[in-house]
């Protein structure tokens, strides 16, 4: 089996095959530049969301299938039949090696290992027909991939401790080149047989089994973090003990007020000790320990009906298990340029954002119902035009992604594909197309674009075949006194 090993930091672009256990071999020592320690010691202090040109340095690896260049295009030579498993988001090594430790005992397991940021494990698992050989074509290999892709995701899940990260399943799926002296490595696994699927699978066949929320804060307050949500309860029963007590001051008997207070926190769920800390944080209340510990346990052992009634409004308990819902199950966003909300299913395999429809809609208050919340039509919508919802920019998250400029001149050469008997054709479209991308981004607000170029077409030109990609030829028009960014004049 031969493993392509892809090197591209923006200056240098390399591909090169590994035998498996040449690739074994180099994973469990560290290389003498030492990229993948460099890139683990600077991980905690890069912000999410920058760049970190350690990773860039890292080789990409893809396990799926060999590739080699063919006229300058990466073309699969072989497929393997390798499915990539990822579990991300772990909390160091101890978490890591718990994961490897569990994949060990199934025969099926091919290769185990901690992933280069030192917080993921990458599980390789080998797929064949039954008759141990594989797809011979891309396309084949696409459906039978994607296929059992889902299916060692399904086996695979219900035994780890932790969720798989589910991830598109191309056969360019690749993951950066590690450092694991305590990898699992089993040349001898056995692979799943499966036969030749006809189609592309379903996107929605599989979703995750959701742990059930144990703690009743949680519960009564859904989508919040433990403190966060005694505070939530811990504040409403407050107010709710201030509205009773008509009339309080600061000064006056603060017996009654306690008592009040330790009751409503007693049925909304707080524990006792809980409720002693927050009262003796509060800024309204006294700092009297003995006076409110006491207090709080007399009450707790007289009351009856524990976390039987939330202090909360109605109204904000609802607003509260709707938005733990659609987070839960979905995940939104409201693209600016088409003016429309998308939207994708959390923990399953719907990898594509997708324009909100009637009824998708339809379906997201039939689950909300199915689950017990009170969701109609019409408070969908509203969640969907709030501020719940982020916004999704594709221009500038495009923008801002791009790689290291490799010093090549692009826009030239797509400048060049359009054939015109004006000198300044390049130049001028150079500029043009610069300014555009500055006002895309933001940079000026003081100038801006005259003018646009426009293609046309010759009559006797014939339209080349649509697989080249390629610009069409056209002539152009254009004046060579054209002024590309001038600056705006006030009227």
């Amino acid at each position: 089996m031969r493993i392509t090993q892809i090197r591209d930091d923006g200056r240098v672009n390399t591909l090169r095959t590994l035998k498996i256990e040449q690739l074994v071999e180099q994973m469990k020592v560290e290389t003498k530049a030492q990229l993948v320690s460099g890139m683990r010691e600077v991980l905690p202090y890069i912000f999410p969301g920058d760049k970190n040109d350690y990773v860039q340095k890292v080789p990409k690896l893809l396990p799926a299938a060999a590739f080699v260049r063919k006229n300058g295009v990466m073309t699969m030579d072989e497929y393997n039949g390798v499915v990539m498993l990822q579990v991300n988001n772990l909390s160091g090594p101890m978490e890591a090696a718990e994961v490897k430790e569990r994949v060990k005992e199934f025969p099926q397991t091919y290769l185990a290992f901690t992933g280069s940021s030192g917080k993921s494990v990458k599980i390789w698992v080998r797929f064949t027909y039954p008759d141990d050989l594989l797809p011979g074509n891309r396309e084949q290999a696409e459906l039978f991939h994607a296929h059992a892709y889902r299916l060692a995701v399904k086996f695979y899940q219900p035994q780890l401790p932790f969720d798989i990260d589910l991830k598109e399943p191309l056969l360019e799926q690749y993951c950066r080149l590690t450092f694991d002296p305590e990898l699992y490595f089993n040349p001898e696994a056995m692979p799943v047989y499966m036969k030749q699927p006809m189609a592309m699978p379903g996107e929605t066949t599989y979703r995750e089994q959701v742990k059930a929320e144990t703690s009743p804060l949680q519960r009564l307050v859904p989508g919040y973090e433990s403190y966060k949500a005694l505070s939530v309860l811990f504040e409403a029963a407050f107010a709710r003990a201030l509205d009773e007590q008509h009339g309080y001051q600061p000064g006056d008997d603060i017996h009654s007020l306690l008592v009040c207070l330790a009751g409503h926190c007693f049925r909304a769920g707080i524990p006792a000790e809980d409720t002693v800390r927050w009262t003796r944080a509060h800024y309204r209340l006294p700092d009297d320990e003995f006076l409110i510990r006491e207090t709080v346990q007399n009450v707790y052992r007289t009351c009856k009906g524990f976390a039987d009634k939330s202090s909360l409004l109605p109204e904000q308990l609802f607003v509260m298990q709707m938005d733990e819902f659609m987070k839960r199950r979905y995940e939104f966003r409201f693209n600016l340029l088409t003016s429309q909300v998308e939207c994708r299913q959390r923990n399953s395999f719907d990898f594509y954002f997708r324009p909100v429809n009637k009824r998708l809609m339809a379906s997201i208050t039939m689950n909300a119902q199915y689950e017990g919340l009170k969701l109609w039509d019409k408070d969908v919508v509203r969640y969907l035009n709030s501020d719940h919802v982020p916004v999704y920019q594709p221009i500038e998250e495009f923008l801002y992604d791009l790689p290291r400029w490799d010093g090549k001149d692009h826009i030239g050469d797509l400048a060049k594909r359009v054939p015109c008997n004006n000198p300044h054709w390049a130049q001028l479209f150079r500029r043009w197309f610069l300014s555009m991308i500055a006002h895309w981004r933001g940079l000026g607000k003081n100038h801006a674009n005259s003018t646009s170029p426009i293609l046309v077409q010759s009559p006797n030109q014939k339209i080349p075949d649509r697989k080249t990609k390629c610009v069409i030829k056209t002539h152009i028009n254009i004046k060579q006194n054209v002024i590309f960014g001038a600056k705006l004049k006030p009227v």
